[in-house]
């Protein structure tokens, strides 16, 4: 047996403790932003899905640059509204350099009429999920 395999292994499972812990840790979320919607324009359309946008910080921890990378016009320009709105604490995340974030958004039928449920998590700037209610009326 060659005495370098336990080295190497041994190597190996520390490398995967490490990347596992390292993809447990908490990224910063936005200090102040402005609440999150669903545009009642793609309520009505019936419009959900995925929406990914790119951002630059200032060293200040103000957003700078908003880009669309990929979804349905209507979801970006209400995505990059927030995104615009967003303000992290400097020292937390880095500035100058482009970040990711993709705002989910998830439409439910909604069983009783009356005001739409709207419900916003975030866990990080890289994911954030709006789901809101529509009413649909049975056909007779």
């Amino acid at each position: 047996m060659n005495i370098k395999s336990p080295i190497i292994a041994t190597s190996v499972l520390i490398l995967c403790t490490t990347m596992l812990f390292a993809s447990d840790q908490v990224l910063p979320k936005p200090i102040s932003s402005s609440l999150p919607a669903y545009p009642e324009r793609a309520r009505l359309a019936r419009i959900s899905g995925a929406v990914r946008l790119s951002f630059v910080l200032d060293g200040k921890g103000h957003v700078t640059k908003v880009n669309p990378v990929s979804g349905n016009p209507i979801l970006n320009a209400a995505a990059a509204d927030v995104v615009r709105s967003w303000k992290f604490d400097p020292k937390d995340i880095r500035s100058d350099v482009r970040h990711e974030t993709e705002f989910v958004y998830v439409l439910n039928v909604q069983k009783e009429q009356g005001s739409p449920v709207l419900r916003v998590s975030l866990v990080d700037f890289r994911h954030v999920e709006i789901v809101s209610e529509l009413y649909v009326s049975a056909i007779e």
